[in-house]
């Protein structure tokens, strides 16, 4: 056990200056946590969870969730919505599982988390996000991107 230790502190003693040095214009992968190099970004991901806080009224984000399914051919195994709130749990044809939450935090932004485990589908759960947010665009309901009319 104590060469167990000496061996993480010295692989210690050498990462973390490198990591120190590297500056943030590289990008850095630890323990499963990513971070883009250069700039804020409305997605992090650890593990197996994904987060991701947008600018989309909750009620465009349950519409953009269920196209993203139906686009994606995935079954609805799980669905429960509340005001403010909703959960579900979606699988491919292999049973393999992603769990999404969503939350409304203000009339104006929504947070979303996708949830896969830690050896579950990472890659259908990045993709289940990213094709939730293409569908938020497509429909054009980012608050953000009113131009000259009111946002709702």
């Amino acid at each position: 056990m104590s060469k167990l230790i000496r061996y993480v502190n010295i692989f210690l003693a050498v990462i973390i200056p490198v990591i120190i040095a590297s500056g943030c214009a590289t990008p850095l992968v630890v323990g499963g946590m990513s971070a883009a190099p250069g700039g804020a970004s409305y997605v992090s991901s650890i593990g197996g969870k994904i987060e991701s806080y947008q600018i989309v009224s909750y009620e465009n984000t349950l519409k953009a969730v269920r196209r993203a399914a139906e686009t994606l051919s995935l079954e609805v195994k799980k669905e429960e919505i509340a005001a403010g709130q909703a959960s579900f749990q979606f699988a491919d044809i292999k049973d393999r599982k992603v769990d999404l939450d969503i939350e409304q935090r203000t009339a104006t932004m929504t947070y979303l988390k996708v949830d896969t485990g830690w050896f579950g589908p990472h890659g259908m759960g990045r993709l289940l996000i990213t094709q939730i947010l293409n569908e938020v665009s497509k429909a054009g309901d980012f608050l953000e991107d009113c131009g000259d009319k009111p946002c709702p």
